[in-house]
């Protein structure tokens, strides 16, 4: 198999580099992919869409912008057939269609790449390729395995340059060929149009690189792109367009020659960019969390020691599966450590459960979902559940003092979106959600806090909603370990930068400005 750095030290990667690729002939940017007019949706007396109104071409990568809540789902699940409009027209090569379906939409071309993977990890990549297609088993109802590995490699190598062997298990492959697997699903089922719906989330740098020249080269054979990111930067350096929704209106259409990252968030959120000017306190001398001589068993981790000022927001930046969650994890108990010494303020900790750890005042946010959200709970029991079991002494639960939890938490952490807290945690924007998360974390009255990309997913006005409530925590004396992919958050909330390479600390920088440069530098060479 090729590994990522291969792929990505490859020059041509299919003719990405020559003129003819580079630019689009007249034909295809005159050839219209998919249009719609005039598309309003109501969900009960709510329109969510008022009178949207885009066209995607031959060849072009679109950025779809704006906050969470602005209608970017609505409308792609319009033009994907899960929704259907309640006004409006859809055309698809020039000619109308009546979704029905998600089927029926796939038949004309239209595929969806969603954030989280989608893919069976335990089956192979050929399988995950052709599964539910009619040429994935034999008449006797066998899997034809010959044909679907042939088929998978002629596809990866025809589309992408890429040879991995197709009967490898899906969930061995790197996170990027994974998404590629994800895309030539896609193409083997007839896409012309296919959405990168935050595909780059928890994506490092090197890793989007490699991802983005792959999305070029499908441009360059005539497909449409739309490409959903809060990532600006993301937007201005793959993107030939973007398009902007605000409160379920069409803002317009640039090109991307017209925009900078100021116009692109002016599109957003209607008024000029004021850049954020997050104020870093400096740190008091005392030590409130140290690590020393932390190490796994399994030889990931190889004897790490820090150390967390009084005040300090730390920063672990560096590629993905470098050790660095597994590192959080063994410091909350969460997963079995080699020995080491933790001690927090002072005092020297046992922490060999999640329970423990809470009870020592630490606590560790993961990502967002599985592990943190539970899905079919409210916000309120989404809210309450950490701090019920941490401090209450009765085996009852006390549902009015939950509630009154949950709408002093809601207030304080500016948590908005929702007409009552007894519904779904999952009705909530991704940001609002983050920062229910967030307050659960602040519930117990931690010492150190551990979050894993807090800023991930969610929109512009959120992150530094999130990025203000952990300089607030930072500033009432807590320590806070954030681990980023994003230089930015490294940039503005933290005071010093770590960086973890196969396991051990290569560096510890001052997360200024003047290092950017060399704190992305030191995380890739």
């Amino acid at each position: 198999m090729d590994s990522i750095n291969n792929i990505e030290g490859r020059e041509s990667m299919g003719g990405i580099e020559s003129e003819e690729a580079t630019d689009r002939t007249d034909r295809q940017a005159d050839m219209e992919l998919v249009r719609v007019e005039n598309i309003r949706k109501t969900f009960g007396e709510t329109e969510v869409l008022h009178g949207v109104s885009l066209c995607l071409h031959s060849g072009e990568i679109m950025g779809l912008a704006g906050h969470n809540g602005a209608g970017k789902s609505v409308l792609i699940k319009i033009m994907g057939g899960i929704h259907k409009p309640t006004e409006g027209k859809i055309f698809y090569e020039g000619r109308e269609v009546r979704l029905q379906s998600t089927k029926e939409a796939c038949q004309a071309g239209f595929f969806i790449v969603p954030q989280e993977l989608n893919l069976a990890r335990q089956l192979s990549v050929a399988e995950n390729i052709f599964i539910g297609r009619k040429e994935f088993v034999k008449k006797k109802g066998l899997v034809n395995r010959r044909f679907i590995h042939s088929e998978s490699k002629r596809l990866l190598k025809e589309y992408f340059d890429i040879d991995i062997d197709p009967s490898m298990p899906v969930g061995d492959i790197d996170t990027v060929m994974q998404r590629l697997v994800q895309v030539v699903r896609c193409l083997n089922g007839g896409a012309k149009v296919i959405v990168f719906d935050e595909t780059t989330a928890g994506l490092a740098r090197h890793e989007r690189d490699i991802l983005f020249r792959h999305m070029k080269i499908l441009a360059q054979k005539g497909l449409g792109i739309i490409f959903i990111s809060h990532m600006i930067p993301e937007m201005l350096e793959i993107c030939d367009t973007v398009t902007a929704l605000r409160g379920g209106e069409l803002v317009g259409t640039q090109p991307i020659e017209n925009l900078n990252h100021n116009k692109i968030v002016e599109m957003i959120v209607g008024q000029e960019f004021v850049n954020s000017n997050f104020k870093k306190q400096k740190p008091g001398e005392e030590v409130l969390l140290s690590v020393k001589d932390l190490h796994s068993d399994n030889g990931v981790l190889d004897h790490i020691s820090f150390d967390v000022k009084k005040g300090e927001i730390l920063g672990v930046y560096g590629l993905r599966n470098q050790g660095q969650n597994l590192m959080l994890d063994m410091i909350y108990g969460a997963y079995k450590r080699g020995s080491a010494l933790i001690e927090i303020d002072g005092r020297k900790v046992q922490i060999r459960t999640p329970g423990q750890a809470v009870a020592n005042g630490l606590t560790l946010l993961p990502e967002r979902g599985p592990r943190t959200v539970f899905y079919e709970k409210s916000i309120v029991e989404n809210l309450a559940v950490q701090f019920t079991n941490v401090k209450s002494r009765s085996r009852f639960v006390n549902k009015k003092a939950e509630l009154r939890l949950a709408e002093d938490a809601v207030k304080k952490f500016h948590v908005r979106g929702h007409s009552s807290l007894n519904k779904k945690l999952t009705s909530l924007s991704g940001g609002n959600m983050q920062k229910v998360l967030i307050a659960r974390s602040m519930l117990v009255e931690p010492e150190v806090l551990m979050f894993v990309e807090p800023t991930q997913g969610i929109d512009i006005g959120a992150k530094e909603e999130v990025k203000s409530l952990l300089l607030e925590a930072a500033k009432q004396g807590k320590g806070v370990i954030i681990i980023t992919a994003e230089i930015d958050d490294i940039i503005d909330i933290c005071n010093r930068a770590v960086i973890i390479k196969e396991g051990r600390i290569k560096a510890v920088i001052e997360a200024a400005e003047e290092n950017r440069e060399r704190i992305i530098e030191e995380s890739t060479k």
